[in-house]
C-alpha cells in the first residue's frame, strides 16, 4: 500500500495587503478523490480530505442505509476494506446504490458515479482575459452580504454572487449548501445569457465549486475563505484567476495572479 496521502500541503501564494503584494508559502487544505467500490464496481467518488476513510465510508452508508443488516437487535455495517489511498471497497452488490440521491449529489461533495478525470475532460480552459482591480475586490463581500436576505433573517446559508469586472452584482444566491447556490447562480446565467466575469463565494472554495465555475467559463473565483489544494490545481490548469480570504484590503492569490491587478 502506498504511503498515505499529506492532510496538507505547502503552495506559492501571493498575499495582498493594501498596495502590498508579497510572495508567500501558506498551507492548504488537501482534496483529494476517494473512489467507492461495491464489489470492484466504481459506483461513487467523493471529495474528501484523505484520513479516516473507512469511517467516512461507513458514515455515509449508514446515513442512506446502505449495506447495513440487522442482528440481534442491532445494525451490522457491510465490510469495508481499504484497497490505497484512494479507494475503499463495500462488500455489497452494487445495484445498493442505485437510486440513491445522496451518491450522485454534488451538494453532499459527492462527484456522482464518474472519475475525476472524466469531470476534468468536460471542462475547457477559460480564455478571457478579465482582470479586476484589487481595490474594488475588496468591496464584493459586503455586497454579497448585503444582498443575502434570507441570511440577515437566518444566520443559515451560503451565499455566491456573480460580479462584473468593474464590481457591480449582477446577481446572487442562496442556499443551505453552498454546492446549490452555485447551482441555482448558474442556473440563472445560463437563462439570462449573461456573460460571467467573477463568482464570488461565502464559503471555501472546494474543488467542485471551481469546477462548475470552469463549466460556465467564470474567468475569477474569489471567497472570504480558503480554497482546497485540488481547487488550485484546477484553476491553474483552466487559467482560472483564485482568490481567497478576501478580507478588507487583504487577499491571497493562489492562481494566476495576473488577473487581481
Amino acid at each position: 500500500m502506498k504511503p498515505p496521502v499529506p492532510q496538507v500541503r505547502d503552495v506559492t501564494i501571493e498575499r495582498l495587503d493594501g498596495e502590498t503584494r508579497t510572495s508567500e508559502r501558506d498551507h492548504v487544505v488537501v482534496e483529494a478523490p476517494l473512489q467507492l467500490r461495491a464489489r470492484g464496481t466504481p459506483v461513487a467518488t467523493i471529495m474528501r480530505t484523505p484520513g479516516h476513510d473507512l469511517e467516512l465510508v461507513r458514515g455515509l452508508l449508514h446515513a442512506e442505509g446502505i449495506g447495513l443488516r440487522a442482528s440481534h437487535n442491532r445494525n451490522i455495517d457491510a465490510p469495508l476494506r481499504q484497497l490505497d489511498e484512494d479507494a475503499v471497497d463495500i462488500d455489497v452488490d452494487a445495484s445498493a446504490f442505485a437510486g440513491r440521491g445522496l451518491l450522485s449529489s454534488a451538494a453532499c461533495g459527492v462527484c456522482g458515479r464518474v472519475a475525476i478525470a472524466d469531470l476534468e475532460l468536460r471542462a475547457r480552459e477559460v480564455t478571457a482575459d478579465t482582470t479586476i482591480d484589487h481595490g474594488v475586490l475588496a468591496t464584493l463581500p459586503d455586497q454579497l452580504r448585503a444582498a443575502q436576505s434570507v441570511f440577515a433573517a437566518t444566520g443559515g446559508l451560503h451565499a455566491a454572487g456573480l460580479f462584473t469586472a468593474r464590481g457591480e452584482l449582477v446577481a446572487a444566491r442562496e442556499d443551505v449548501g453552498r454546492h446549490n447556490a452555485v447551482d441555482k447562480l448558474v442556473g440563472y446565467a445560463l437563462e439570462a445569457r449573461v456573460r460571467p466575469e467573477l463568482l464570488l463565494l461565502s464559503g471555501r472554495l472546494g474543488y467542485e465549486l471551481v469546477q462548475k465555475a470552469i463549466m460556465l467559463g467564470v474567468p475569477i473565483v474569489a471567497a472570504v475563505s480558503a480554497p482546497s489544494s485540488l481547487a488550485i490545481e484546477l484553476a491553474e490548469r483552466f487559467n482560472v484567476g483564485l482568490v481567497g480570504f478576501v478580507r478588507g484590503n487583504r487577499a491571497n492569490l493562489y492562481a494566476h495572479g495576473w488577473r487581481i491587478r
